[in-house]
């Protein structure tokens, strides 16, 4: 491949203007995504900008107020891969839906996807956005500090060409020898330094539009239009960072390879807010707030005696021994409270209250334990109000999970979907028989025409023979299942329903019927439901004994004249 400067030039100059220049993003303030994901950055590493130690040399602590909301949120979202599953509207497909389900969960465990799930609900409470990219047959998570956004007002991926950045050694860089164009002439250009083992090449992915002429002249040919505009993958490196070198790769491409989640709403900018950001002023004044009351404190705790004196010793705690007199006319301990501490403490709790307000961390979500006398329905109510919020979260994660899911993950399942893997997997989750019932179901519908004319029973007695045959060779099961999953195309839902939310919605509702119920057996019976939610084994509570059965009136009758016999014949023994 010829080697063009056109591509690589381009690339250099978005990459500069994306980390030094802003965008007025309303009329006076200017905007910069770089700049402010650097600082996220820092702050999620309690990290100051300026080092650990001020202008006087004192040491500056990080009163880390962000991860406790940030695990909160993340608790009380409560995703669990259960909380995905598959179906289809075609009748047909029940029992190959059921292995399916049975098949996603076994793979989401084993092959570290529900890791990549969860992680994906992290990154969107810290951050406030997540980014998937489709990698060949997989796909990853992308770190947004290495992400460049290069219309920064764009409300989504599809409106915006999009720069990624990673580092790379010399070994991982020959792995794409064979993808890539001039990788051996990218690592002869390197020089070793001294301090390290091997060299460090500085990869950048651009995905979006360029010119044809651009795009054709890396290609070899001189015939492209330049006013016509093609989506492509252009993929440059150098051994310096911000100055890539070389051009490795350019094909056209239909899409682009990206899926993406944002915690809140456009404002603007593609980059939304996320918990680090909404609590970033807060945090900044706690620092400041927990170094002025340590190095008051530290003042304060030191004891100071003044005198005028000049003959007393200069340090009354190390001069002097035990049993020694000081003769003096003035001495006096010298006051080092701190003051203004009383407001140091309120404006902490003042910032406190706001943080739990803009985060949604108030002590019922949290999980602390609420004040003495709360009662039980009040706290209750107040947990399911504050759940709102997260409820609206798990809707967007869950439109987000599906589309990943749907598009990328499922496919590579299906793909991978053996007879043995399916045996396996039906025999633990007890469906073996189902599974059966199926293949012989799917194997007489294929074959139906080459059969004679016959009636019920004995279509049942031909999917009887076969069954029994594929129960004894495990060979016919792989041929039978080969046709199985053929034009099988389930869709996916995600239903994140936050057990802790729905539990607390559920016993809510038991209340108000416990309050209105006037039929004693039945209002017992609502109580020991919501007791059985809340986990109360209500079988070993003591209960009422039951009362003895009403006598019949025709029973009652002759109770009476026997009781009337016996009390005559009493009087008459008198």
């Amino acid at each position: 491949m010829n080697q063009p400067t056109e591509l690589v030039s381009l690339i250099i100059k978005e990459i500069d203007s994306y980390r030094n220049n802003s965008y007025e993003m309303f009329e006076g303030y200017n905007f910069s995504a770089y700049k402010l994901l650097r600082r996220i950055g820092l702050y999620k590493a309690q990290i100051y900008p300026k080092g650990k130690t001020d202008s006087q040399g004192n040491y500056k602590y990080f009163f880390d107020i962000i991860t406790p909301r940030v695990n909160s949120e993340v608790k009380n979202v409560d995703f669990d891969t259960k909380d995905i599953l598959l179906y289809s509207d075609a009748k047909d497909d029940a029992i190959r839906i059921l292995l399916a389900n049975v098949a996603m969960k076994d793979y989401l465990a084993e092959s570290g996807e529900a890791e990549k799930l969860n992680e994906a609900v992290e990154q969107g409470s810290e951050w406030g956005n997540v980014v998937w990219k489709k990698v060949g047959k997989d796909y990853k998570i992308l770190e947004l500090n290495n992400v460049m956004v290069l219309n920064q007002t764009a409300k989504t991926l599809e409106y915006s060409d999009v720069i990624e950045s990673e580092c790379l050694l010399s070994s991982d860089l020959r792995k794409k020898i064979d993808v890539w164009d001039d990788v051996e002439d990218l690592i002869k250009s390197a020089k070793p330094e001294a301090k390290k083992t091997s060299p460090e090449f500085y990869i950048y992915e651009r995905n979006g539009e360029i010119t044809d002429k651009d795009y054709k002249k890396a290609k070899g040919s001189d015939k492209g239009k330049e006013d016509k505009y093609i989506l492509a993958k252009v993929i440059v490196g150098g051994i310096e960072k911000e100055k890539p070198t070389q051009l490795l790769f350019c094909e056209e491409i239909s899409e682009k390879p990206y899926k993406e989640y944002h915690r809140s709403s456009y404002a603007g900018r593609w980059l939304r807010m996320g918990l680090y950001e909404i609590l970033m002023d807060i945090q900044t004044r706690a620092n400041e707030i927990g170094n002025q009351i340590a190095r008051g404190l530290e003042w304060s705790s030191k004891t100071v005696f003044r005198s005028s004196d000049r003959l007393i010793a200069q340090n009354i705690l190390t001069d002097l021994q035990n049993g020694d007199i000081i003769k003096s006319t003035d001495l006096q301990q010298v006051n080092t409270r701190m003051e203004g501490l009383d407001q140091l403490i309120a404006d902490w709790n003042r910032l406190m209250e706001l943080a739990d307000k803009l985060a949604n961390s108030y002590e019922v979500v949290t999980g602390e334990s609420s004040p003495s006398g709360t009662p039980f329905r009040l706290a209750a109510q107040q947990n399911m109000n504050a759940n709102k919020l997260f409820d609206f979260i798990r809707e967007k994660l869950a439109i987000a999970f599906q589309g990943v899911i749907e598009d990328w993950i499922l496919p590579r399942l299906l793909k991978n979907l053996n007879a043995k893997e399916i045996l396996r997997l039906t025999a633990d989750s007890g469906a073996l028989n189902q599974y059966y019932e199926a293949l012989v179901n799917d194997w007489y519908l294929r074959n139906l025409l080459s059969f004679p004319p016959h009636d019920e029973q004995i279509a049942k007695d031909i999917k009887l023979q076969k069954l029994q045959e594929i129960m004894k060779n495990q060979e016919a099961v792989v041929e039978l299942e080969e046709g199985m999953w053929k034009d099988f195309k389930p869709r996916v839902r995600v239903s994140i329903t936050g057990e802790n939310y729905n539990l607390a919605a559920e016993l809510d509702t038991l209340n108000s019927f416990i309050t209105l119920e006037t039929d004693p057996i039945r209002r017992t019976a609502l109580i020991e439901m919501a007791m059985l939610k809340k986990g109360i084994n209500t079988s070993a509570l003591p209960k009422t004994p039951p009362l003895p059965p009403p006598v019949p009136p025709e029973q009652e009758k002759g109770m009476n004249g026997i009781d009337e016999a016996l009390k005559n014949q009493s009087m008459q023994m008198a």
